[in-house]
Order: C-alpha cells, then sequence, then structure tokens
C-alpha cells in the first residue's frame, strides 16, 4: 500500500507539468521566434563524376552526312572538401510587378575540373554504344579555379552587365588567384608518328591584378540566337597567359611562353545549333 500511494502522489504532482507542457505559445512567446527567410544550401562532395555524348544527328554534308558524337570519358568535378554555398531567395518587387527568383552561387577556391578524354566517333542514337571511337583528340586536364562568385536570376531579369543590359546569369567578381590548366595536350590522333601541342600547365591570370581576374560576364538567352555570354571585363587591362614547358609534336618543349595582355573585353561569344 505504500508503494501505491507514492505513485498515485507523483501522478498528482506531475499532471500540472504536462497541462503546462500541452498548453498553446502565448502571444508574446511567438514574438520571439525568429527565422532565417530564403534557402541556403551547402554543397560538399569529394568528387562528381560522369561521361557525356554529344550526338550531331545530321553530321557534316560535305563527308557523309552520318550521324557523330562527341565523346567526353570520365569528367570529374573536385571541391577539395569545401562546399558550393547556394543562398536561394525570392523577392515580389510588387511595384515593378516583376517578382524574381535569385540564386547567389559561391564555388571554393581550389574547386578543379577533370575535362575528361574528348574523342570523336560514329553516333548510333540516344542509349545506344557509339562506334568507330578514334584516338584521344584532347587529352585530360585539370582546371582550377579561385573563389568565384555568381548570381542567376530567374522570372524576372533585373541584374545588368555593362553594356550588355540584363542578363540571367552575372558573374561580376573577382577570380582569386586566376585559373590554373594543368597537363594539357591537343592530339593530332592520324598522324604516322602521332604527335600533340602540349605545356604542363597554362596560368591564366589578370593582367593588371597581381594574379586575380577581376571579371564582369553576363549569360543570356535568345529565342533565335541561342546562348549569348557577354564579357564587360575579363582582366581590367586584359589576361596575360603563362604556358610551362609549351612543345611541338612529341619534340623536346621550346620553352615557356608568356602572352600578355589578351584583351576580350567587350566581346560577345553566342552558341547555338545548326
Amino acid at each position: 500500500m505504500g508503494f501505491k500511494k507514492l505513485a498515485l502522489a507523483a501522478a498528482v504532482a506531475a499532471a500540472p507539468m504536462s497541462a503546462l507542457a500541452l498548453e498553446p505559445m502565448q502571444d508574446e512567446a511567438l514574438a520571439a521566434v525568429t527565422g532565417q527567410d530564403g534557402i541556403t544550401l551547402g554543397i560538399t562532395t569529394p568528387s562528381l563524376s560522369l561521361d557525356v555524348n554529344v550526338h550531331d544527328n545530321d553530321g557534316l554534308a560535305s563527308i557523309s552526312g552520318d550521324a557523330g558524337a562527341i565523346v567526353i570519358e570520365n569528367m570529374v568535378v573536385n571541391t577539395g572538401g569545401n562546399a558550393i554555398d547556394v543562398v536561394i531567395d525570392a523577392d515580389g518587387n510588387s511595384a515593378a510587378t516583376a517578382p524574381v527568383l535569385n540564386v547567389a552561387v559561391s564555388i571554393p577556391s581550389g574547386t578543379s575540373i577533370s575535362t575528361g578524354d574528348i574523342s570523336v566517333a560514329t553516333s548510333n542514337g540516344m542509349g545506344t554504344a557509339v562506334a568507330n571511337q578514334s584516338a584521344v583528340i584532347l587529352d585530360s586536364m585539370d582546371i582550377v579555379l579561385g573563389a568565384t562568385t555568381m548570381n542567376i536570376q530567374l522570372g524576372n531579369e533585373l541584374q545588368t552587365v555593362g553594356t550588355f543590359g540584363t542578363q540571367m546569369i552575372a558573374l561580376d567578381t573577382t577570380i582569386t588567384g586566376g585559373i590554373t590548366i594543368n597537363n594539357f595536350s591537343l592530339n593530332d590522333a592520324t598522324a604516322t608518328t602521332g604527335g600533340s601541342i602540349s605545356a604542363t600547365s597554362i596560368a591564366v591570370t589578370g593582367t593588371a591584378e597581381a594574379g586575380d581576374i577581376t571579371t564582369s560576364l553576363g549569360v543570356n538567352l535568345d529565342s533565335t540566337t541561342g546562348l549569348i555570354i557577354g564579357i564587360e571585363t575579363l582582366g581590367t587591362a586584359g589576361l596575360t597567359v603563362a604556358m610551362t614547358d609549351l612543345a611541338l609534336g612529341n619534340s623536346t618543349p621550346i620553352g615557356d611562353v608568356e602572352l600578355v595582355g589578351l584583351n576580350l573585353n567587350g566581346t560577345t561569344i553566342s552558341v547555338s545549333g545548326h
């Protein structure tokens, strides 16, 4: 009987606490609860690998008109263990009646892209193995990026890039440390003795930026022209391209070659099918 009385007393004592736990939060308590608007994503992956086949279904009429394929094998993207940050916000912009989905992307320094080996083949259509694959035309090379940010606007475009007007994607940033390409090799796959144009490394930096690249670049889509890339600034005084151990054919490297002040500012590049 002593144990039962003790259990009953404990239950009675706990009842008020249980009732309090189930009570709805009062207005003043709710007012103290805040949240962060928008969505932030942190994407970390040791490596993302894939193969790519680009099918040209009508080939080239002056040769045969047979479908061909550009074959990219073992492309790899590696962030070096650091996260790619993606910040997503939706703005109503009611006064201008132009709501916009804004996506800000920050790519960490040291992110590398291994392009994969590139060759050409006969296309047998989507989902079917290619045939007659050539030797490798362009060896896999590693492209190492400095810290980079870009901003994407969907729904309505409000961001402008220089003289190119409003843009869907804007790179208005400084690429810290520039861009480095390692193990470049463009091969003559049909030559009797073979050979290639190669360089141990290619470093691309801003001519006037002490190793960085000041960038103002826009990307847009056009219903007739296709993908349009507008380069407002790619290095304030152009780019310096330093090629280490440049070699032609299979000969001993001719040495290191440096291009200074390669100026692409104001250039428009369009990409479309035909």
